[in-house]
């Protein structure tokens, strides 16, 4: 049976890093994979930066979203305490942008705010991260 590793999880991560472009409407929606390796100095163990970027009213805007990456032997039940841990630390915020249509002038602010959420967990064997597919 192969052995759940780290390092092996990271090096198959980094077979999703890159960008791409697609015209949507009136603009061009730019998203990007960017893995990071955290598991020396925290958790979870990996952490994949989703981002999509795009210009709305002549504003750049970026949605930026870490997905926390675990390697864990025994599954979703061991996950759960890094999961946690990483919530509680709030490390890796979720940055949503926010349009607002004003009389004149532009302005721009950010606002820390708690947000709910709810994690959609997938397990899958380590044997998946020789496939990309």
């Amino acid at each position: 049976m192969p052995e759940v590793r780290e390092e092996k999880v990271y090096t198959a991560l980094l077979g999703y890093k890159g960008e791409g472009r697609i015209k949507i409407g009136n603009t061009e929606v730019r998203v990007s994979l960017n893995p990071i390796d955290v598991h020396n100095i925290g958790r979870p163990d990996s952490i994949l930066w989703v981002e999509v970027s795009l210009t709305l009213f002549g504003q750049n805007l970026k949605l930026r979203v870490p997905l926390p990456i675990e390697a864990e032997k025994n599954g979703i039940d061991d996950a759960i305490e890094d999961l946690d841990a990483f919530v509680e630390r709030k490390r890796y915020p979720i940055e949503i942008p926010m349009v607002v249509v004003a009389e004149a002038g532009y302005d721009r602010r950010e606002e820390p705010r708690n947000l709910p959420a709810k994690f959609m967990i997938s397990q899958v064997p380590v044997r998946r991260l020789k496939s990309t597919k």
